[in-house]
C-alpha cells in the first residue's frame, strides 16, 4: 500500500479532497517525509524522489489550533490557591504516604476483618444460615456468587483459608456494614481527618490534581510530559551563590524535527519543587504495589496500576474547576483579556470559563513574555523548541497584552519600575568598578577597560555627557530601551536582546563574548569543581570517553580564564593523563 505512493497520486489527493488526509497540516509531511529518509531500510519501494512540504502542492499549512490564555484573574487566583494547598501539604509531606496506604489497604483490612467475621459465631443466625453482609448488585453479584460457593464448600472453615478466598474472589461488602469490619477507619493527616474510603479518595485527588496544576502553571509542562516524571531524580537543586535553581526533569514526548528537540529539563521555581515533592509522597506507596512499573502516577482505586497520560489533565482541571467555584463566571475584565489574548474567539459575562490542561502551557507563555519575565530565546529554551515560530506560536498576542498592561497604573507598573531599577543598579555597579580600575571579566567589560588604557578622554560620559555613574542615567537608558541587561548566571550578564536563558550555561561563550560582564567567579568557581569531580568520577568508574574529557577540560579552562580576568588567585586543575589522552591536540585537526 504504502508503496503506491508517489507524488502524482499525493498531488491527486491534496487537490480533490479524495480522501482525509489534511495536506494543510504539518503531520503529514512528517510522515511522509520519514517514509523518504528510511527508504533504504524498509522491505518495500518507496517511490517518493524528495521531501515534500505544503508548498509543492500549492498549500500553505494553517495554523496550529490555539488554546486560550487564562484570564489573569483566574490564573493569579488558581496560583494562589495551589501555593497555599502545596505549601501545607508540603510542611506534613512525611505524613501523606499514610494517606496512600490507607486507600490501598482499605478493602484488605476489610476484608481480614470479615474473614475474622466469617468463623466466629456472630455470622450464624439462629437458623443456621451464614449472615453474609455482601453487595448483590449487578457488577459484583457474580463474584459475590462464586465467593460463596467457595467458602460454604470448605471443610473446615477457618480465618486463614477465608480470608485466601476473600482475596480471590473479591466479594462486595455492604457499603454500610463495611465499619463492622473495618475497625480502624479514622485517620488525622495535617488539619485533615478521614474517616472512609470516599474521603481519602478525594483528599487524594485534590491534593494530586492541585499539585499537578501548581507544577504544570510554574514550568509550561505538558500532561504527557508530566506522566514521564522521573521517579528518582524528577526534581534536583542547585545552589549557587546562595540561590537555589530547581529543575525538573521528564521525558519530552514530542519529538518531531523543526517544532521540538530533546530535552527532560524544566526550571521551576521553589513551590514547583514543593509540588513534585508532594506528589513523589501521594504516589511512592502505590508505586511499591507494582515493582516493575516506570509510572510515576498510579491509579488509587481497583489494582492501584499506572494511569492513563489523558488522566493527568483530567486530574489538574477537577482541582482547578473545584477551586475556582463560581469564580469561573466571566467578568468584564476576563473578556477583555481573553479577546486581546485571542481576538476571534468569542465569550459572554457569566458565563462559566472552560478550562483544559494545555491552556496552563500556553498561559506560561503569554504572561512570561506578556510581564517581560523573560524573552523569546528564554521562553524557547524552557520550552525545548526547535523553532522560534512554534515559540512565538505559544505567546500569541503578548505583546498586545503588554501594550494594554502598560497603560494602566497598578501593580504591573510597579512591577516594571522594580525591574528597571534592579537592571540600572547591575549597570551602575558594573561602571563604578570600571571607573575604581576593578577587574570586570567578560568581552564586554575587558573592553572598556581596554579603551580606558588607550585614551584620555573620559568614557564615563556619552556624547551629550550624561553622567554614566549615576543611577538615572542608567534608568533612563533601560527605560528608553537604548540598553538591555539579563543575569545569565550569578554575576554574569549578558547586554544582548537575542540571548537566551541558559540552564546549562556554556562558560566558553561567555569568556570572551562581546556582550558580556562577569563580575565575579563564584558561578565559575563552582562549575570549574564541578567538572573536576565529575571528571575524577568518570576515570575512577572507568567512564572516561573522549566527550566528557573534552567537556571537563574545556569548563575548566573557561572557568579559570574568568577567574584570571578577575586577578582571582587560584589552584589551576591538573588534567590527568587519562584525560590528556583523549584531547584532540591544537592545530591537528585540518
Amino acid at each position: 500500500m504504502l508503496s503506491a505512493l508517489d507524488f502524482d497520486r499525493l498531488e491527486t489527493w491534496a487537490l480533490t479532497g479524495f480522501t482525509d488526509i489534511d495536506f494543510e497540516r504539518m503531520a503529514i509531511y512528517n510522515g511522509l517525509n520519514r517514509l523518504y529518509k528510511e527508504a533504504s531500510s524498509l522491505p518495500f519501494e518507496v517511490n517518493l524522489t524528495k521531501k515534500l512540504n505544503a508548498s509543492d502542492f500549492g498549500i500553505t499549512i494553517k495554523e496550529a489550533k490555539q488554546y486560550t490564555v487564562i484570564p489573569q484573574r483566574l490564573y493569579y487566583l488558581g496560583l494562589q490557591k495551589s501555593e497555599a494547598l502545596i505549601g501545607e501539604a508540603y510542611a506534613i509531606r512525611d505524613e501523606l504516604e499514610q494517606l496512600a496506604e490507607y486507600i490501598a489497604t482499605y478493602f484488605d483490612k476489610a476484608y481480614e476483618g470479615y474473614a475474622k467475621y466469617l468463623v466466629s459465631n456472630e455470622a450464624q443466625s439462629k437458623s443456621g444460615n451464614i449472615q453474609w453482609y455482601l453487595a448483590q448488585q449487578k457488577s459484583s453479584k457474580k463474584r459475590t456468587l462464586a465467593f460463596q460457593d467457595a467458602f460454604t464448600a470448605l471443610h473446615s472453615q477457618n480465618e486463614k483459608e477465608a480470608l485466601a478466598l476473600i482475596r480471590l474472589h473479591k466479594p462486595e461488602i455492604r457499603s454500610d456494614y463495611i465499619d463492622k469490619f473495618h475497625t480502624e477507619r479514622n485517620l488525622t493527616i495535617g488539619q485533615w481527618t478521614i474517616t472512609n474510603l470516599i474521603e481519602a479518595q478525594s483528599l487524594f485527588k485534590t491534593l494530586n490534581g492541585g499539585c499537578l496544576w501548581g507544577l504544570m502553571a510554574r514550568t509550561g509542562m505538558r500532561a504527557d510530559e508530566m506522566y514521564a516524571l522521573n521517579t528518582t531524580q524528577g526534581c534536583t537543586t542547585e545552589t549557587i551563590d546562595r540561590q537555589k535553581i530547581h529543575v525538573i526533569h521528564a521525558n519530552l514526548s514530542k519529538t518531531a524535527k523543526g517544532s521540538q528537540s530533546k530535552q527532560d529539563e524544566f526550571v521551576t521555581t521553589e513551590i514547583g519543587m514543593k509540588a513534585y515533592e508532594v506528589l513523589q509522597a501521594l504516589h511512592t506507596p502505590l508505586r511499591k504495589r507494582h515493582p516493575s512499573s516506570q509510572s510515576f502516577f498510579h491509579k488509587i482505586k481497583e489494582d492501584f496500576s499506572e494511569i492513563t497520560k489523558n488522566q493527568i489533565g483530567k486530574h489538574s482541571q477537577a482541582w482547578f474547576e473545584h477551586a475556582m467555584g463560581e469564580e469561573l463566571a466571566l467578568t468584564n475584565e476576563d473578556i477583555i483579556d481573553l479577546k486581546t489574548s485571542d481576538p476571534n474567539l468569542s465569550f459572554e459575562v457569566d458565563d462559566d470559563y472552560a478550562f483544559t490542561g494545555h491552556q496552563l502551557r500556553r498561559s506560561f507563555a503569554y504572561y512570561l513574555i506578556g510581564y517581560e519575565l523573560c524573552s523569546f530565546p528564554q521562553l524557547k529554551q524552557q520550552f525545548s523548541h526547535v523553532s522560534m515560530a512554534m515559540t512565538r506560536h505559544y505567546a500569541k498576542n503578548a505583546s498586545k497584552f503588554q501594550k494594554l498592561r502598560k497603560k494602566k497604573q497598578n501593580l504591573a507598573n510597579a512591577i516594571d519600575e522594580e525591574r528597571i531599577d534592579q537592571k540600572a543598579h547591575i549597570y551602575l555597579n558594573i561602571y563604578q568598578k570600571l571607573a575604581n580600575k576593578e577587574r570586570v571579566a567578560g568581552g564586554k567589560g575587558k573592553e572598556f577597560a581596554k579603551n580606558m588604557m588607550k585614551t584620555d578622554r573620559n568614557l564615563f560620559k556619552d556624547k551629550v555627557d550624561n553622567e554614566m555613574l549615576s543611577l538615572n542615567y542608567w534608568k533612563k537608558q533601560i527605560r528608553t530601551q537604548n540598553r538591555h541587561i539579563h543575569a545569565v548566571a550569578p554575576g554574569i550578564y549578558c547586554t544582548s536582546t537575542t540571548c537566551g536563558l541558559r540552564t546549562l550555561v556554556n562558560l566558553m561563550e561567555c569568556v570572551d563574548c562581546k556582550n558580556d560582564y562577569i563580575v565575579d567567579a563564584v558561578f565559575a568557581e563552582a562549575k570549574r569543581k564541578e567538572a573536576e569531580i565529575h571528571m575524577l568520577y568518570d576515570i575512577e568508574n572507568n567512564e572516561l570517553t573522549p566527550q566528557t574529557a573534552s567537556e571537563s577540560y574545556i569548563k575548566v579552562q573557561a572557568a579559570e580564564r574568568i577567574m584570571d580576568d578577575l586577578g582571582i588567585d587560584f589552584e589551576p586543575v591538573i588534567f590527568p593523563n587519562e584525560v590528556k589522552n583523549l584531547l584532540i591536540p591544537y592545530g591537528v585537526i585540518s
